[in-house]
């Protein structure tokens, strides 16, 4: 994933999801057992990117600091070049196949 983060880690409650809560299983279990009108803000965001990462790993290259990117379960990187060199080292091949999307947002990804 390559964006700026300009605006930092987003909303409080989805950092603070990913932050205080390490094991994605977990996490997506609780999101499941949590009935309708009890949701947290931005709770589909996180059940939605917490999904992509139990099935992903995620190298994020952005301006974001390193702390915020791992709080975020990804792999800080500051260029593409990095990032390849990360997802290449993470896949143990330089032959397999990476994808990068470049404006998360707008892009969407179907295997």
């Amino acid at each position: 994933m390559l964006a700026r983060s300009n605006e930092g880690h987003g909303g409080e409650m989805f950092h603070r999801t990913f932050k205080e809560e390490k094991n994605l299983e977990r996490m997506v279990k609780t999101f499941m057992d949590t009935p309708k009108e009890d949701t947290i803000i931005d709770q589909w965001e996180s059940q939605i990117f917490a999904r992509i990462l139990r099935h992903a790993k995620v190298v994020y290259v952005s301006d974001a600091p390193d702390e915020i990117v791992r709080d975020l379960h990804m792999v800080p990187a500051r260029s593409l070049g990095e990032a390849v060199r990360k997802a290449e080292e993470i896949l143990g091949n330089p032959d397999a196949a990476i994808t990068a999307i470049p404006d998360g947002i707008a892009v969407m990804v179907v295997p």
